[in-house]
């Protein structure tokens, strides 16, 4: 099964490695918020028949989890879009490799987490990477590669957030249901507060399949895998696969775009692809090394950010506010418990009174 969640996930890094393309030339006529909003309302029938066929599997943690994972997955296709509009699609596909080293930081930053030499020596060669690619854009395109950085960082976040909330054994039919319904609900919302539709000028029938394709080749169908198959393999090698996803996406930019950076930039996204290569490496090595019995037991309630981050870097021991050093808060407090009464049966012992109840 592992042979097959990693071949799937291929073909999910190849399918939305094709959308900073395609989506691109339909950009160039279509507002950003406009098309996204097309996007997704053109997967409202596949959602209604999903949901109609797996009613019975329906619960409220089912709409209450669909709702959130759906919620976030909107909002990074929208982002996205928006920065597609300002940035080429070459850049715009190079900034999602940046994120494993942002939640190493953020992990450093707010859970007081250490952070290897190896983990800087990366962070150092995607940042540097990334200026320059913002420095080799013109000034126009600070803004887009801004928002492309912003737009990596919530798919990210998406797919972990995904892989956190099907741990729960939720079935997935009714999941992937709302979730693409969610999708459709806020972005009617979003068009019709900031949708230009001015700004829509279609070239028919060329952009209808330019929408379908997104929808379903980019859309649907990663989100679908992303739902039925992250349960049967680990972030980490999902992390692995996804590096392969700004190569092919400038691949693409150049077969079908005829998009052409300066050297500089092409050079500055080949550090920030180094620089993840490193990072999860060295997070696969770390991984690998850790024995099985040396594991410490969670606390029953762990905080939202501290299971997020648990996926993004998954060979730390991320773990929540409730422990007392480097055992459990429940382990210490049972461990005081028996060590009290142990004391007050000896001391009873010495005043004879266990003898005279016996």
């Amino acid at each position: 099964m592992k042979l097959v969640a990693g071949l799937a996930f291929l073909l999910n890094t190849i399918l939305f490695a094709t959308y900073y393309s395609v989506a691109k030339e339909a950009l160039v006529r279509i507002d950003p918020i406009v098309f996204s909003f097309f996007e997704m309302i053109s997967l409202v029938p596949a959602a209604l028949i999903i949901i109609i066929f797996s009613w019975k599997d329906m619960s409220r943690a089912v709409i209450k989890r669909g709702f959130l994972l759906g919620s976030w997955l909107c909002l990074a296709l929208f982002t996205i879009a928006i920065a597609l509009k300002y940035s080429s699609a070459t850049g715009t596909a190079f900034f999602p490799s940046l994120n494993g080293f942002l939640a190493a930081l953020i992990a450093w930053i707010f859970l007081r987490q250490p952070v290897k030499k190896l983990t800087w020596f990366a962070g150092l060669l995607s940042v540097a990477g990334a200026i320059l690619l913002i420095m080799n854009s013109s000034m126009g395109n600070w803004r887009g590669s801004l928002i492309a950085f912003l737009g990596g960082v919530l798919y990210t976040c998406y797919v972990f957030l995904a892989d956190h909330e099907q741990k729960a054994e939720i079935a997935p039919w009714p999941l992937f249901g709302i979730e693409l319904l969610t999708m459709a609900l806020w972005a009617n919302l979003v068009v019709l507060l900031f949708g230009d539709w001015h700004a829509l000028h279609p070239s028919f029938p060329h952009d209808i399949w330019i929408v379908l394709y997104v929808a379903g080749a980019c859309t649907f169908l990663p989100t679908l895998i992303t739902v039925l198959i992250q349960k049967h393999i680990s972030p980490v090698t999902v992390s692995f696969i996804y590096i392969l996803e700004p190569i092919l996406g400038a691949v693409m930019a150049n077969i079908y775009l005829h998009e052409m950076l300066p050297i500089q930039a092409y050079f500055g996204g080949a550090l920030v692809v180094v620089g993840a290569i490193i990072h999860t490496w060295g997070n696969a090595r770390r991984s690998t090394q850790e024995p099985a019995d040396e594991t410490i037991q969670q606390p029953s309630n762990p905080s939202w950010a501290s299971q997020v981050l648990v996926g993004f870097v998954p060979a730390w021991n991320v773990q929540s506010h409730r422990q007392v050093g480097t055992v459990p808060y429940s382990i210490s407090r049972k461990g005081e418990k028996t060590l009290v009464q142990r004391r007050r049966k000896d001391r009873l012992q010495r005043l004879g009174v266990i003898e005279l109840v016996e």
